[in-house]
């Protein structure tokens, strides 16, 4: 999950805290309140923030949202329901996937997913 207060990628600890700033999280959100989801653009934003290349250990990266069928029938009718992103390094062209869904601890699209299904795209 995303913590609310660093905005880190973070596992919570036992104790409901976040091990990047120690500060106590619920799975609603802070205060109770209900946590929004980080949207792809979100996502995206913090890619570009808080990237370092695995490889040689550059800072800038460029990010692709990429969509696929998968099999059966969403193969046979072009439904485009597997979202990933792309995190591809500036300096050596080393490329890391990533899954928004695991990120975000939630699955989304649907809606892109009935208008695949609407619009044939």
């Amino acid at each position: 999950m995303i913590c609310p207060w660093c905005h880190e990628i973070v596992e919570l600890r036992t104790d409901g805290t976040c091990p990047e700033c120690k500060n106590e999280v619920n799975e609603e959100g802070e205060g109770g309140q209900e946590q929004s989801l980080p949207r792809s653009t979100e996502l995206i934003d913090m890619f570009h923030h808080k990237f370092r290349c695995a490889k040689c250990g550059d800072g800038e990266c460029d990010v692709k949202e990429v969509a696929m069928t998968g099999t059966g029938l969403s193969k046979l009718f072009d439904i485009q329901y597997n979202h990933y992103l792309f995190v591809s390094c500036c300096n050596c062209g080393f490329v890391e996937v990533y899954n928004p869904d695991v990120i975000r601890g939630s699955k989304t699209g649907s809606v892109s997913t009935v208008l695949d299904i609407i619009f044939g795209r």
